[in-house]
């Protein structure tokens, strides 16, 4: 499972496919529609240069 925020999902997808050795690599993308925020900051602030 990777985490990233929803704005650097396109990004990481095109990452993966290009990365990964599967012709079709499994994808799945699942909104997060709550939760712990400063868990969801921290996801966040993780996925900034």
């Amino acid at each position: 499972m990777i985490k990233t925020a929803a704005d650097r999902l396109d990004d990481l997808v095109a990452h993966l496919v290009e990365a990964h050795p599967y012709d079709v690599p499994e994808i799945v993308a699942v909104p997060v529609t709550g939760g712990n925020p400063s868990y969801l900051a921290w996801v966040r602030d993780e996925t900034r240069a």
